[in-house]
């Protein structure tokens, strides 16, 4: 009975002593094809693929490079998400969970950028794809949140329920902006239902006109509409992004 109780111990003492072993992160830059996923193979297409960082502070280096930038943040998804305004869907490689975290709201928002990120204990890896890096309802790859992972059993991290509100005429109203049209009978009986949301996204005005960070969450469409709506002229046809961001920030 003592032999047996001293190897317990012995067990105990060495599994909080050693480290953990990473055998989740892949090297920096290297891919992992979603086929070749031991879990959520099924939720993604072939384009999709998680991307190895550099497993010290992983999780801050995923989101920045889904990002494209290198912001300084806080190592905690709540916080992160309440700061930047986002939605971070993890995908539980462990324990073949999904879980969610949004700003502290009634419900998740899911027109808003949402990042897809790959979890192993404390090792965090980004999942893309090669369209895009962010997603929401109106980016490529919706079909995946909407038909693939909104269907699964997904709770937040800390395991409340989640509470989706997909109606877009609710939320550009509590998010404040107007709605200035509505679909014609041709789009509604348009059965692409994905092209309709995304024209949907489209047709809204500003009531006051947006900072700089709202402004770079925006399309470039919506960035047109914008200086449309405040008459600032557009004099190049080639016109970028960041052109027309600085001249919705003109006086």
């Amino acid at each position: 009975m003592l032999l047996i109780i001293l190897m317990l111990t012995y067990d105990i003492i060495i599994k909080h002593l050693m480290p953990a072993i990473n055998t989740f992160s892949l090297q920096p830059n290297i891919v992992m094809k979603s086929m070749d996923f031991p879990f959520f193979n099924n939720i993604f297409d072939d384009t999709f693929y998680r991307l190895g960082v550099n497993s010290t502070n992983s999780l801050i280096n995923s989101i920045n490079y889904c990002l494209s930038n290198n912001i300084e943040i806080d190592n905690d998804i709540q916080l992160i998400v309440n700061k930047l305004d986002i939605n971070i869907i993890v995908f539980d490689f462990k324990n073949n969970k999904i879980m969610v975290e949004y700003k502290n709201t009634q419900f998740l928002n899911p027109w808003k950028p949402t990042i897809f990120l790959a979890n192993y204990d404390e090792w965090w890896e980004p999942i893309v794809c090669k369209e895009t890096k962010i997603f929401s309802f109106s980016s490529p790859k919706s079909s995946i949140m909407k038909k693939n992972i909104f269907n699964q059993n997904i709770t937040r991290i800390n395991g409340d329920t989640i509470n989706i509100n997909d109606n877009f005429e609710e939320i550009i109203d509590m998010e404040g902006f107007n709605e200035v049209s509505k679909k014609s009978s041709d789009e509604e009986d348009n059965n692409d239902e994905d092209n309709n949301e995304e024209n949907y996204n489209n047709a809204f005005i500003v009531k006051e006109k947006p900072n700089k960070t709202q402004l770079n969450k925006m399309k470039k469409e919506e960035l047109i509409n914008i200086c449309k709506q405040f008459n600032k002229n557009i004099n190049s046809s080639k016109v970028t992004k960041k052109d027309l961001i600085d001249i919705i920030l003109s006086d």
